[in-house]
């Protein structure tokens, strides 16, 4: 067996590897929050019904390792939802609450 052969597998892995570094470095510079904020807002207005308003929305920076925005959205009363958002746009976490926004 030739040894290009043996390094074939070997250098396969390490373009796979840096195909997907690429892919994901490219997706985490060109997501801006603009975008993560106008998503999260449409996922809130389809969950809290006809009552919700796009106002009710604001963010803020994230203070946990990992996270990048915590999006806030209540209603007047109080009653709404925090969704936690990674580097990545994606939606972390969504934690309900009620009370004071």
């Amino acid at each position: 067996m030739s040894r290009r052969l043996i390094f074939l597998p070997f250098g396969a892995l390490v373009l796979l590897t840096a195909v997907l570094a690429l892919l994901l470095g490219g997706r985490m510079a060109n997501t801006t929050e603009t975008e993560v904020i106008e998503r999260v807002v449409a996922i809130y207005l389809g969950e809290a019904g006809a009552e919700a308003a796009r106002t009710d929305c604001r963010a803020v920076p994230a203070q946990s390792e990992g996270l990048w925005l915590v999006i806030t959205c209540a209603s007047q009363d109080g009653v709404g939802f925090e969704y936690f958002i990674d580097r990545f746009g994606r939606v972390a976490d969504r934690k309900p609450f009620e009370g004071q926004a």
